[in-house]
């Protein structure tokens, strides 16, 4: 008679308790973010306030990712001209999109999406990504690849709403 084992996996399950307007109190979402993130938008949030929100994920208090939706072009853009051409056609852009490192795999990326859409009535976003293996992340959630740019040593794909 053989003998059965199991193997026991753990799975994150936060318990995701609120999305969270924090544009009063950036900060929250600026303490989260890796160094070389922090260093290219917390000395231009000033510059960036007035046009840009801020949103976190919560649980039980404990900020577990957050982004920016910006209705501006965002510091550190690479194309300007084709950032104001999304604007224009109104666009809005979603940055410093961050999940904690512990909390990767639990599907917050998406709900951290889902949750803007809600609060921007389905407004159309575009966004940026200097690593090209998160194309498949968006494209789950609804983005399309529509550019690349390059800049320097610097590349970032541009990706879309697919409705747009």
């Amino acid at each position: 008679m053989g003998t059965e084992s199991s193997l026991l996996v753990e799975v994150k399950t936060p318990d995701l308790q609120e999305f969270k307007e924090v544009t009063n109190t950036p900060q929250v979402l600026f303490d989260i973010l890796p160094d070389d993130w922090q260093e290219c938008i917390v000395p231009f949030w000033a510059q960036y306030a007035a046009t840009a929100r801020v949103f976190c994920l919560l649980s039980d208090e404990k900020v577990l990712g957050g982004g920016i939706v910006f209705s501006t072009i965002p510091p550190d853009t690479l194309d300007e001209k084709m950032a104001q051409a999304l604007f224009d056609k109104g666009l809005l852009y979603i940055g410093f999109l961050w999940i904690s490192e512990e909390m990767r795999g639990c599907n917050l990326g998406s709900k951290w999406i889902e949750q803007a859409r809600k609060v921007f009535d389905g407004k159309p976003f575009w966004l940026t990504i200097d690593d090209y293996r998160l194309t498949s992340f968006y494209n789950r959630n609804g983005f399309q690849l529509i550019g690349e740019v390059s800049k320097d040593d610097s590349i970032e794909w541009v990706m879309a709403d697919t409705e747009v």
